[in-house]
């Protein structure tokens, strides 16, 4: 069964597990097929077979290399690999670090075939052909009547548009709430004037340490920066989660010596085009 998803410039991906094919569709109808390697095939198989839903580190592992043992750094290089090839290598949008657990695909990018695959240049070139149920009689100066397709188009943006408010609302509350096999982690939450800070911990104290401290440095933010972000420190290393106003997603993952984390929150809620 293959999987097709859309890419960030536009671009619409058809992936085929069986022979680990990856068709990218441009914009323009220009078709690009590359052969994955084994673990990246296999990792994004994985990943497509339960969109949103988060792998953790030994589940992808136990899949992708088939209990195989392997260095520890294999799985971090495998998802690097992945990303570059999918144009995601910046902010993680379709390949996404679900912090201390794992990785998820967005099923936001997930998309129709048939319905989202750009047309070929040949095709889209010729002007359409009218319905003559739809041209006014002759010598009549009333326009031709709207075909009923522009009603339905709208339905269906405006039905996409309310799925995909909803999944991401649903994805955020799972990822944080209802992963039972996960260690009990604590989350301390500050609204500043729309942008709302979560705080993850091992417990509430923690999670209130790293809050206040995110608040703290978050004064030095511009006032019209708005969103939510979710924050953890997992030894030297930051991880920083966000949904902008836009509802765009963005992860970063950076040491705690490198940045602070006022620079990290505004580079993930500043879109970057």
């Amino acid at each position: 069964m293959s999987h097709t998803f859309k890419l960030k410039n536009g671009a619409v991906a058809v992936f085929d597990p069986d022979s680990a094919v990856l068709s990218i569709t441009t914009p323009h109808g220009d078709v690009q097929n590359s052969t994955l390697g084994r673990a990246e095939s296999r990792l994004l198989d994985l990943l497509l077979m339960e969109p949103g839903v988060t792998k953790s580190r030994d589940e992808i592992i136990d899949y992708t290399w088939n209990d195989r043992v392997v260095a520890s750094g294999s799985l971090n290089q495998t998802v690097f690999s992945l990303r570059n090839i999918l144009n995601d290598s910046r902010d993680h949008e379709i390949l996404m670090t679900v912090p201390r657990r794992g990785y998820c695909f967005n099923r936001n990018c997930i998309v129709d075939a048939a319905a989202d695959v750009p047309t070929p240049l040949e095709e889209t070139a010729q002007p359409p052909v009218p319905d003559a149920g739809q041209l006014p009689p002759p010598g009549s100066d009333e326009p031709p009547t709207p075909s009923g397709k522009t009603g339905k188009t709208i339905g269906i943006t405006k039905a996409q548009l309310i799925a995909y408010i909803v999944t991401l609302a649903v994805v955020a509350f799972t990822v944080f709430q209802f992963d039972f096999d996960a260690p009990k982690i604590e989350v301390s939450s500050v609204d500043k004037n729309g942008l709302v800070i979560h705080a993850v911990g091992n417990d509430l104290a923690e999670a209130r340490a790293l809050m206040e401290l995110s608040a703290k440095q978050s004064e030095q933010l511009p006032p019209s920066l708005k969103g939510q972000v979710w924050i953890n420190l997992y030894k030297a290393n930051y991880s920083v989660s966000c949904i902008r106003p836009d509802l765009s997603t963005a992860n970063l993952q950076l040491n705690s010596s490198e940045r602070d984390l006022a620079l990290m929150i505004r580079q993930c809620l500043e879109v970057t085009l």
